[in-house]
């Protein structure tokens, strides 16, 4: 975690202020009206008794009735507030932080960003970033409580005595002082704690990812099992917290439970004695219940605030240290030319566990197809990621059209590639969402059409609701097949100058493998293409194709010239018999 002082804290923790100012004002509204109440009741029950004790019965009835309809009032106000702004304040509607936060993400560097599991980057970026929005929404209803009941409380026992009323605040004090002591004791076990709340969401998550394969293996026992030990691991840490937590919880409800009885004990006597009048007491009382009750509420949100803060701390060390891509929309545009490509010494490698890439060149001309196959090591998705800009590679450079990628705009780069993944580029949602999402211009019926059809798409017209069809999560209503041509039709819809697949035909039968390969043919027409393939069908019309082991090139040529060579790309075609 990176060191920060209280102050720097302090500071990062309301930058949420300015981006939220019309919700936070609208919600200490909310909550001053709500806090408020409490304190026009008192005062209204002291006039009561007060008036009954002097036996003015007509001032009696006009505060009953002034009391009704204040009543009557509030409940409207507090009514229209909470319908037309709760919501509003109180819910989680941070597209404002969102809108922060998210466009942090996408430029975040990816050479980070791949080493994190998805489990662990929805917790950093969804649930911390709604815990913030919860703890910041506490603050301000607290600091609202805290204010009223603190100057109310001083303000209505210095009415009886001055000596008193400061002796209260201090004691406050020492409260607060009291709880943030205990509460620093609490922060170890919290700690331990947290991790084991991590290790639960990421083994959680690889149940959920991985049913097919435990119900074949039927490893649900295993899986239980480590979920068994976490709740014993978790249960010996929440016993040695609850000593701890019992004290913070209960020791401030105990003083104030002490300050009562001592109210009524002392101060009777002195009603008894014509000393102080009833209403006195009355309103006295009123006063110390109210800020008992902010007391109460503070200590447990205190509580809460210091256990959130930990995972908030973790959201900024996320994104305060994880590097953004260098130079995304701020170096010089990119200008495409011909889409010649070189590789010049490039070494590249995840972490520490050794390189991937040392010292590797390649040289691409442009419009022309190539093909990398692998007779071993795996190492194709990162060169195609190196390539198409994803991932910065450590050393020497890799030049598009004479321009070195670590020069040039990212997103100026991107206007002219497509890389399609092993994982289809199609999501959740609607056919025409998928198909209009990289545009930034207007394609006619007709366009769509004839891309529909070079990209063998025809079967979108036997869907009820065509090009608004639904395909839901994980694509259950498109084959595999499917989406591989639909995510064509993107790339042909956009018009790329230079397009990278990786395994386009990996998981597909022999009919669905014609289909893409008809759709991919008519896709690379005039660009240049880079196809990693395993399976040979996809690739024997490539212009040039490069056979890899153990990261470096062994074989290059033709389908035909390496099947004279008779290397390793030959018994690759061997072994592949249904070639």
């Amino acid at each position: 975690m990176k060191n920060r002082t209280n102050w720097d804290r302090v500071k990062k923790y309301f930058s949420l202020v300015p981006l939220r100012k019309i919700k936070y004002t609208k919600l200490a509204f909310v909550w001053f009206i709500g806090w408020i109440n409490w304190v026009i009741h008192v005062l209204f029950l002291e006039r009561v008794v007060h008036f009954l004790e002097a036996n003015k019965t007509e001032s009696f009835q006009t505060t009953i009735l002034v009391y009704l309809s204040y009543i009557l009032v509030y409940e409207c106000v507090n009514f229209s507030v909470r319908k037309w702004w709760w919501v509003e304040t109180e819910m989680l509607s941070g597209w404002d932080i969102d809108n922060v936060y998210l466009r942090k993400y996408i430029i975040l560097d990816n050479n980070e960003i791949e080493k994190i599991w998805t489990g662990k980057l929805v917790g950093i970026i969804n649930e911390w970033r709604i815990t913030w929005l919860m703890s910041m929404t506490d603050v301000f209803m607290m600091g609202i409580s805290f204010i009223i009941s603190i100057i109310f409380t001083f303000f209505m026992i210095s009415r009886v005595s001055i000596m008193y009323a400061f002796a209260f605040i201090i004691l406050f004090f020492c409260i607060l002082f009291y709880c943030y002591y205990v509460n620093t004791y609490m922060t170890i076990w919290r700690t331990k704690r947290y991790h084991l709340y991590n290790d639960r969401l990421k083994q959680f998550v690889k149940v959920l990812m991985s049913k097919n394969e435990i119900l074949q293996s039927w490893k649900i026992n295993q899986e239980w099992a480590f979920f068994s030990q976490h709740a014993i691991d978790l249960k010996k840490i929440n016993q040695d917290m609850g000593i701890y937590r019992k004290l913070l919880r209960s020791t401030p409800i105990f003083i104030m439970s002490l300050i009562l009885c001592w109210i009524f004990y002392v101060w009777w006597i002195r009603v008894i004695a014509w000393d102080m009048t009833l209403g006195a007491l009355v309103w006295v009382t009123g006063t110390i219940i109210i800020m008992q009750k902010s007391i109460v509420e503070f200590v447990n949100f205190f509580v809460k605030m210091t256990k959130d803060f930990m995972k908030i701390e973790k959201m900024w060390d996320f994104f305060e240290e994880t590097p953004e891509l260098e130079g995304y929309d701020t170096w010089k545009d990119f200008q495409y030319k011909k889409w010649d490509i070189q590789i010049e010494k490039v070494s590249f490698w995840y972490d520490d566990s050794g390189k991937v890439f040392d010292n590797f060149d390649i040289e691409l001309e442009g419009w022309k197809i190539y093909a990398f196959v692998w007779a071993s090591w795996g190492g194709k998705t990162t060169l195609a990621k190196l390539i198409s800009g994803y991932l910065r590679h450590d050393t020497w450079k890799i030049v598009i059209d004479g321009q070195d990628l670590q020069e040039v705009s990212l997103k100026s780069y991107y206007q002219n590639i497509w890389y399609l993944t092993q994982e289809p580029s199609v999501f959740d949602g609607s056919i025409i969402d998928n198909l209009w999402y990289a545009l930034e211009k207007t394609i006619d019926e007709a366009q769509l059409a004839e891309v529909l059809k070079m990209s063998k798409c025809e079967f979108i017209y036997d869907f009820k609701d065509w090009i608004n069809t639904e395909i839901w999560e994980r694509w259950v209503r498109l084959s595999w097949g499917q989406k591989q041509r639909l995510a064509i039709a993107k790339i042909m819809l956009k018009d790329p100058k230079i397009i990278i697949l990786d395994e386009p035909t990996s998981a597909l039968d022999s009919f669905s493998e014609e289909q893409i390969s008809y759709a991919m043919n008519n896709l690379f027409i005039w660009r240049t293409v880079i196809v990693i393939a395993h399976r040979l069908q996809t690739v024997k019309h490539a212009d040039k194709i490069f056979v890899f082991e153990n990261g470096e090139i062994v074989e290059q040529w033709n389908h035909n010239e390496l099947i004279i060579k008779n290397g390793i790309y030959n018994k690759m075609l061997e072994l592949q018999s249904w070639f």
